[in-house]
């Protein structure tokens, strides 16, 4: 019986390590690409948040520093809240009526 708990422990273990691989610098790299995507996207229509570029240029310290892992998820946050900006913004231009434009807001 105490094999038998062992041998599972051990293999419940080893799964549950499997999904932890370390981040590589590609990885890193390529979700850094995709947040200034997003912000690029989001500035065009002057709706950017202030935290988003600092969470992107903390992204880029962990990628430097070689922190991948860290540079992934800081990238992921940047990029969602810039999508969450560019969603807000188009949904207040909406509400108010106006077209945000690369040259600011735009009356209709």
């Amino acid at each position: 019986m105490k094999r038998l708990m062992l041998a599972l422990l051990a293999s419940g273990a080893l799964l549950w390590g499997m999904d932890a691989v370390a981040a590589t610098a590609a990885q890193a790299q390529q979700a850094i690409n995709s947040a200034k995507a997003a912000m690029a996207k989001t500035e065009a229509i002057h709706y950017q948040w202030l935290a988003t570029p600092k969470l992107l240029e903390a992204a880029e310290a962990a990628y430097k520093a070689g922190k991948y892992d860290e540079a992934v998820a800081k990238a992921e946050h940047a990029q969602k809240l810039a999508e969450l900006a560019y969603e807000q913004g188009e949904s207040q231009a909406k509400k108010y009526g106006v077209r945000l434009t690369k040259e600011g807001v735009s009356l209709e």
